[in-house]
């Protein structure tokens, strides 16, 4: 949730919901919760202690993580108790670095280091015998990060701990050219060979979403998946330079936040419209569907019940000169035919019948529909038909 004013901000932390800042350009410990994937070169540096190799390289371009995973394995190291490990940043350093008295002062007490100091009043030998003596069964693990910067007295100085006897690891870390530069290859052959790789776009959403929760947020908020594919490309897939233009879009976004929570409600509307119409749809295909029709009105009942009680008589007559001269009368099942099934009946008739029929039609005679219970009376216009099938049968005899 985004907190404090639109339009000028100070604390952008605070006003984001965050403890601190969670694209800060630094390590952010521990590095074990940090680092992203990897794999492959865990396991390649766990071989590298299993089998005791003695010096090893650690190459990338700058910022893609080589100081992340150191720390790393700093932090997994010093769980042991047989390996005491010494990170070095040598880019930290101006002046000559005092190796020796790094590995030792993390051995000493606080009266040693802020009272006695007793390695600051020992010659070389008896420095020495001091330090095996504090290190006891332990050897030394020695991460140097920007090892490029080690002067040439330094390369000696190591070269000299492991002839007089000290148990040393040495891992460096360092960039393509820098590496080829400098003297580094002089401390032993390289065991470890690890080339570190860009990360992946989805490892790094995964990166911005574990240093958002770290610090109190919520996902990758105020980011999103889209912004940050865009930022990823921008940065052209370097981890650091990714990071730091998160960092960037987050401040901008959140003095700009009353834009952009138009534009999430627009959004976060068109999802929800369109996952409610994919529901709907799914919906439609699992169930056996069938449209509810509407149930007629009374008045369209009243109006049409009539209709369907009406009878009507199609009567068709046959004028053939032939029919006439022999005489011939329809048979029987071909008087009474239905044209269909809810047609009414079809008689055929000669030209006697015909004026017959229509010298009796011509007298006005009220129609009488049957009373319930009475089979003899019929309406007058059935009577007739019924007076004309009784002669035809008589003729037919």
């Amino acid at each position: 949730m985004i907190k404090g004013q639109p339009d000028f901000v100070l604390d952008w932390e605070k006003a984001l919901g965050f403890k601190g800042d969670p694209f800060a350009d630094k390590i952010i410990l521990p590095a074990s919760r940090f680092l992203v994937n990897r794999d492959e070169e865990k396991e390649k540096v766990n071989w590298f202690f299993i089998k005791g190799y003695t010096f090893g390289r650690i190459v990338g371009e700058h910022g893609v993580g080589k100081t992340m995973l150191l720390k790393w394995l700093e932090e997994r190291l010093n769980k042991y108790n047989r390996i005491h490990c010494v990170y070095i940043n040598a880019a930290f350093f101006k002046e000559q670095i005092n190796i020796p008295h790094q590995i030792l002062l993390p051995l000493l007490s606080y009266y040693e280091q802020y009272v006695s100091k007793p390695h600051t009043k020992m010659i070389n030998f008896d420095f020495m015998s001091f330090l095996k003596k504090k290190l006891g069964h332990k050897s030394v693990t020695l991460l140097v990060d920007n090892a490029h910067h080690l002067t040439d007295r330094n390369i000696e100085l190591l070269k000299t701990l492991r002839e007089d006897g000290l148990r040393l690891q040495i891992i460096v870390a360092s960039n393509h050219g820098d590496y080829e530069k400098s003297r580094l290859a002089e401390l032993g052959h390289d065991e470890l060979n690890i080339n570190l790789r860009r990360l992946t776009l989805e490892e790094c959403k995964a990166l911005i979403r574990r240093r958002v929760e770290a610090f109190g947020g919520k996902g990758v908020e105020p980011l999103n998946d889209e912004i940050i594919t865009a930022l990823y490309e921008k940065a052209e897939k370097n981890t650091r330079q990714f990071i730091f233009l998160c960092r960037d879009e987050a401040i901008r976004r959140l003095i700009h936040k009353t834009e952009m929570m138009m534009s999430q409600m627009v959004e976060n509307r068109g999802v929800a419209q369109a996952k409610a119409a994919r529901e709907q749809r799914k919906k439609l295909a699992d169930e056996n569907f069938e449209p509810e029709m509407d149930a007629p009105e009374k008045m369209e009942v009243f109006d049409l019940e009539p209709k369907k009680k009406r009878k009507f008589f199609n009567i068709k007559f046959d004028f053939s000169k032939e029919a006439s001269e022999k005489g011939i009368l329809p048979s029987r099942s071909e008087l009474w035919r239905p044209s269909s099934k809810n047609d009414d009946k079809k008689a055929i008739f000669n030209d006697d019948f015909k004026d017959n029929l229509l010298s009796k039609l011509s007298r006005p005679s009220p129609i009488k529909r049957a009373s319930p219970g009475k089979k003899e009376d019929f309406a007058e216009i059935d009577r007739l038909l019924h007076e004309i099938t009784k002669e035809k049968d008589k003729k037919g005899k």
